[in-house]
């Protein structure tokens, strides 16, 4: 594969990453409100704690927070809302102290308030001058996947503290939900974090934490309403353990500096093709030609199964225009070439990538701007294990047969 020089001309892409911890970056959130959140965390004292663990807390609605009216769903709690009727006894083991950032149906959200709850994460840290074990957020289901994975990349190898997300399949003010279980059990899994003096993004919900990186919503009524097809369960709750017990495969963090890689924009400048039965080649064609189109992301069928005629239409403007394309899989497998189609992919330069979609595309984001005109640097980039987004031997998900 060839290296070019230039790429790309869009703005957002061409300027780099942003001041990690620069409130004149926020979008939503004003630079008062952050800064009056992490006042009010170091105004923490010691007899306030009385023992217990502080935790900061980032609100941005979802169901967890909403309320019904006519039999539609609308946003409504603050986080304190949220907290208050969740609370079993957590007031006994935390102090939580939430900025609320969102009062969004997380299907609206976009790249700009994932860079939003980044920024606020960067301040905070770097300006805290009280320890913490670590921060909450409450998000809905629908979007969940992608902001998760999108915080854990860009936050970077240097993540020195744990977030947690989690999210309900009903509102917090039903008679009967799943949001206080969640809520409980992310705290918990803060807390086993913290002591093990570890690093994380983590989603839990339902009986299982997973990766970051590694969820995947399956789900809208279950309450495991996200798996994991690539990566083992970090913890899991239907055991009723505590302290929680964390996979054998999660390691302190790694001390490394603390860089994160915040990229201006709100949309993805990726084109993703999902593999279907009728999908027109023409279409695809058409659309990349796009200028804002800079990487392809193919989504398989399966173990390399992909229809011929797609690429047949699109590697060749792929190639004129000197774009990227990567291969993913969406069911549990890597990318495996067991058919003559991805066979002739792989030999036409099509890239397969081993992770999930949410992951690759907030990943493909990074590389855009960290390799900017470098093809095979973006490539090498894309197939590294940067934030445990790759499986390995040890975290890879293997199934009971």
């Amino acid at each position: 594969m060839r290296i070019f020089t230039s790429m790309t001309n869009i703005p957002e892409i061409s300027c780099g990453f942003l001041v990690a911890d620069d409130l004149a970056n926020l979008t939503y959130l004003t630079p008062e409100k952050v800064q009056a959140w992490v006042d009010d965390l170091n105004r923490t004292t010691d007899e306030e704690l009385a023992g217990r663990q502080l935790v900061g807390a980032i609100g941005t609605g979802g169901t967890i927070s909403m309320k019904v009216e006519n039999g539609i769903r609308l946003p409504d709690l603050d986080f304190q809302g949220v907290f208050s009727r969740a609370n079993s006894g957590l007031n006994d083991r935390f102090v939580v102290k939430a900025l609320d950032a969102f009062q969004l149906d997380s299907a609206d959200m976009d790249y700009s308030h994932i860079r939003d709850v980044a920024i606020a994460l960067t301040y905070a840290w770097k300006n805290l001058k009280v320890s913490i074990m670590g921060f909450l957020i409450p998000h809905g289901t629908d979007t969940l996947q992608y902001s998760a994975a999108a915080t854990s990349l860009i936050m970077g190898q240097g993540l020195p503290f744990s977030v947690v997300y989690t999210a309900s399949q009903k509102p917090i003010q039903y008679p009967m939900n799943d949001a206080a279980t969640n809520v409980k059990n992310a705290l918990y899994t803060l807390e086993a974090l913290h002591a093990n003096n570890m690093a994380e993004v983590v989603v839990v919900m339902g009986d299982y934490a997973v990766l970051g990186t590694s969820a995947v919503k399956i789900d809208d009524m279950a309450a495991n309403a996200f798996d994991a097809p690539l990566h083992r369960y970090i913890a899991t709750f239907n055991r009723m353990e505590y302290p929680i017990k964390l996979a054998d495969f999660l390691a302190p963090a790694r001390g490394i500096p603390f860089t994160p890689t915040i990229w201006k924009g709100d949309y993805s400048h990726t084109l993703v093709i999902r593999s279907s039965l009728g999908l027109d080649p023409d279409s695809i064609a058409r659309q990349l030609k796009d200028k804002r189109v800079q990487a392809v992301i193919w989504f398989a069928y399966g173990a390399g199964t992909i229809y011929q005629g797609i690429g047949d239409a699109m590697m060749p403007i792929a190639k004129e225009r000197n774009i990227p394309v990567f291969i993913t899989s969406p069911v549990n497998t890597d990318y495996k070439v067991d058919y003559a189609s991805g066979l002739e992919m792989m030999k036409q330069g099509v890239v397969p990538l081993h992770m999930t979609l949410p992951s690759a595309l907030a990943k493909v984001e990074i590389a855009l701007r960290m390799h900017a005109g470098d093809v095979d640097a973006m490539c090498r980039f894309m197939v590294s294990n940067y934030v445990g987004e790759v499986p390995t031997e040890q975290t890879r998900f293997v199934p009971v047969r």
